[in-house]
């Protein structure tokens, strides 16, 4: 009698040790998870920050060349369509132009967009850049777009801004990283390509 007891105390300890491993492994489950979503968010903390940088970057170049930035120049640039052909070594700042303002600004907004086209490819998953006139940048149903709508004042009426996007790691198909109902918007669409998630305005609308 004393032995079968203790056989049966025997199967009840190996019993509460399996479980106890399992309690411990979803538990180390949940602690891997949460290490992986706090690295995802840090990178896209990360992420936030060098857009910003980039589009403030561009912004500062647009306004040190006020002249052409007024004039359109920049306006419409879209590093999906690629961007201007520059040889590595035509750079103004470095080589000064020797042309006058009329030779020189053109070719300082061509570098200008060359070269902020390849630091949004090398510093955003998929990343994408407009700048643009445009009157309605957020919407509230569906955030920020890629389009441009010039207000009924007319271009000079309308703000000039960057638009600046990339591909979450939250996102792994477009939408399901966002709950449904919710306003955010996702950072990819359904094609997969990025959608705007930082819009920097450089000229406000000015009404003539």
């Amino acid at each position: 009698m004393g032995q079968f007891r203790c056989r049966e105390a025997a199967g009840f300890t190996m019993l509460e040790a399996l479980v106890a491993i399992v309690v411990l492994a979803f538990g180390v489950l949940g602690v891997a998870n949460l290490l992986v979503k706090s690295f995802r968010f840090a990178q896209q903390s990360s992420y936030d920050i060098v857009a910003l940088q980039i589009a403030n970057d561009m912004a500062d170049r647009m306004r040190a060349n006020d002249a052409l930035t007024r004039a359109g120049a920049y306006d419409k640039f879209d590093t999906s369509n690629g961007a201007p052909a520059i040889a590595d070594n035509a750079n103004p700042y470095v080589t000064p132009c020797t042309g006058d303002a009329k030779t020189c600004a053109p070719l300082t907004a061509a570098f200008d967009q060359a070269e902020w086209a390849r630091m949004i490819a090398a510093n955003l998953p998929k990343g994408r850049a407009v700048v643009c006139r445009d009157a309605t940048a957020f919407n509230l149903d569906t955030g920020y777009d890629w389009g441009c709508a010039v207000g009924p004042g007319g271009g000079t009426a309308t703000p000039l801004v960057v638009k600046i996007g990339w591909v979450s790691r939250f996102a792994d198909t477009g939408g399901t990283d966002v709950p449904a109902g919710s306003k955010l918007a996702d950072s990819r669409d359904a094609k997969g390509d990025a959608k705007p998630q930082i819009v920097v305005t450089i000229l406000p609308g000015v009404e003539q």
